[in-house]
């Protein structure tokens, strides 16, 4: 396979989960603040993404 055809280097796909895990968590973080808009915020997106 040529170097062109193999996709996103290991360093690229560690980074890409990094950001996932660090917006996974500061929704978690963000939907259990006071506030209770925040809340139904992420689950709003919770149930977008459930579709």
């Amino acid at each position: 396979m040529a170097q062109g055809e193999q996709g996103p280097s290991m360093l690229a796909r560690l980074v890409l989960v990094l950001l996932g895990l660090g917006f996974l968590g500061a929704a978690w973080v963000w939907s259990h603040r006071s506030e209770p808009w925040a809340g139904q915020m992420v689950d709003r997106a919770r149930e977008t993404v459930e579709r």
